[in-house]
């Protein structure tokens, strides 16, 4: 099998002839009843949740919530962009996927059956014929692939790995879609079943795909072949967005290899126009200069070294979006335009963690523009409005922090977010202060940047403690060292409501904090005991929770 059909329909992005474009973003009224609900169901989930992704963020789900009425009822309104959007709904530990269209979907359940019915839901509303019999497709699935069945499909997934990864794509495909043909003998299949059933497992498939060639090195083969992408699709589901985004991983790994690609294609007009749009105290010569290159496209070596004085004006700004052009010029020699045009937002979208509120308006304004297709920018449209909808909380607490910071003091700068600032104080010191200030606490102490991608995981991890100890017993103390960009960090804890004691430490203050919070040791966690010593056994990570909360508990009695 030609390798160009591995990721058929994986980039669908329907960037024209759709016929359900929309000019705004829609939305499905997702409700129904538990009926004969139950006081222990309504303790364990007094809400419902339904969750939806969006195409460049695969793997991250987003929440939509509603409260249960006493009488079991529920209501709640869900963004969708595409026609067709597979979505999650729970209840409990009960949940069931179902596809979504603009309209109304009803789901009712009895709480007597809702653990012991294959399907306990009910559905009503848009698609519900088709979301009923999906729901016993994928009952009878779980039921066909249960014990020995899981391991030999296991052991299956594995051998047809081991192989090309063109027969691995057809192998796997094949194999996630048997269940359908099985079910089909005994059962008369509606065409959008079909369809569904047939799309995730192209996208299982493709996803497996992905990952071994992310973790060999193996080229996928020439994305840009004419024929790889199948036209409008206009379903989404959280497979497709998963298999992008193991493609999006398996790009930007490709792009880096050929890192000299981007400096080599990146052109003259594009880097003029940048400078026009972006560059400071620019004068009317410059301006004019500037325009001449880009309607020439052509710089001598002396030209180049114009554009860097003129780029070390506006350092910040003009690096952040002439590295995505870089990024974006070595991409167009690796695949064809549609991949490159889910690149677009796909790269902002994973580095938004790492990015500022302003630059990641900036980079937003820059891109959005140049995105084809209706779904896709509303895809960012929605990413983007996500990213920023924290923008006045992190402007309070930016006031907040100056003005601690200038009073060498400590307090909140959010909701359950206390810093000690004082950014020429000897660092260990700060530190010290917090220790004080605690005792008779055990402090969990993470060491952290938001630059480091796992001890940012760390920090958000460690937060569940906090739901388990009384803020008499336990205060988390998040400790960033090396720390050179202090808007970075204070947007970081605030967006991600890191709930805790803060200090943040210059690389000299890193230096004189060394020996007391030990920093020669590489485990990113310390505790210290109420009574403010460091505690001299290995502090637990989140991973290993439950024995981290008796570590912590034997330290408390």
């Amino acid at each position: 099998m030609n390798m160009r059909f591995i990721l058929v329909g994986l980039f669908c992005l329907t960037l024209a002839g759709i016929s359900h474009a929309q000019t705004a973003v829609d939305s499905v009224i997702v409700s129904g009843q538990v009926q004969r609900l139950s006081a222990r169901l309504y303790r364990q989930s007094p809400n419902i949740a339904v969750s939806r992704t969006n195409i460049l963020r695969g793997g991250v789900d987003q929440l939509f919530s509603a409260p249960l009425q006493t009488d079991g009822r529920f209501r709640v309104a869900v963004p969708i962009i595409y026609p067709l959007e597979e979505m999650q709904f729970q209840v409990g530990n009960a949940a069931t996927a179902f596809l979504a269209t603009a309209g109304s979907v009803t789901i009712n359940i009895d709480n007597d059956s809702l653990y012991v019915a294959a399907v306990p839901f009910q559905f009503g509303g848009v698609n519900a014929q088709v979301n009923q019999q999906f729901a016993q497709y994928k009952a009878y699935e779980a039921e066909q692939q249960a014990g020995k069945a899981a391991t030999a499909r296991q052991k299956a997934i594995q051998r047809a790995l081991g192989g090309s990864l063109s027969d691995a794509f057809t192998t796997l495909n094949a194999l996630f879609s048997s269940p359908l043909s099985s079910f089909s003998a005994t059962h008369t299949v509606f065409p959008l079943v079909n369809t569904w059933v047939q799309a995730n497992a192209r996208y299982d498939a493709a996803a497996y795909v992905l990952d071994k060639a992310n973790e060999t090195g193996q080229k996928i083969g020439s994305l840009g072949q004419t024929g790889l992408f199948s036209g409008a699709d206009n379903l989404m589901t959280p497979a497709r967005a998963t298999a992008l985004g193991r493609f999006g991983t398996y790009a930007v790994t490709a792009v880096a290899q050929n890192s000299s690609l981007a400096g080599r294609n990146i052109k003259v007009r594009t880097i003029a126009g940048l400078l026009l749009r972006y560059g400071k105290d620019l004068t009317p010569a410059d301006r004019e200069r500037l325009a001449g290159f880009e309607q020439s496209n052509t710089a001598r070596q002396a030209d180049l070294r114009y554009f860097s004085k003129l780029m070390e004006r506006n350092p910040d700004t003009l690096g952040k979006v002439i590295a995505y052009e870089n990024t974006l010029a070595a991409a167009r020699s690796l695949f064809d335009s549609t991949a490159v045009n889910y690149l677009k937002g796909y790269t902002l979208a994973t580095e938004i963690p790492q990015l500022t509120l302003d630059v990641v308006r900036l980079l937003g304004q820059h891109i959005r523009p140049q995105l084809a297709g209706q779904h896709l920018s509303q895809s960012f449209n929605d990413v983007l409005a996500l990213a920023l909808r924290d923008t006045a909380r992190v402007r309070l607490a930016r006031t907040a922090y100056l003005a601690l910071d200038k009073k060498r003091a400590t307090g909140p700068v959010d909701d359950g977010i206390i810093v000690t600032a004082a950014s020429f104080d000897n660092g260990a010191d700060l530190v010290q202060k917090v220790l004080d200030r605690n005792r008779g606490r055990v402090v969990y102490t993470v060491i952290w940047s938001p630059e480091s991608g796992p001890t940012v995981q760390l920090a958000q991890d460690v937060q569940r403690l906090n739901d388990i100890f009384s803020p008499r017993d336990l205060t988390l103390l998040f400790v960033s060292t090396n720390n050179t960009d202090d808007d970075l960090w204070l947007e970081f804890i605030v967006r991600n409501r890191l709930r805790g004691e803060h200090v943040r430490l210059s690389e000299a203050q890193t230096i004189q904090a060394t020996s007391l919070l030990n920093l020669y040791d590489p485990n990113p966690a310390r505790i210290f005991t109420p009574a403010g010593k460091l505690n001299r056994k290995e502090a637990l990570l989140p991973d290993q929770f439950d024995k981290l909360v008796v570590q912590i508990r034997e330290l408390l009695k």
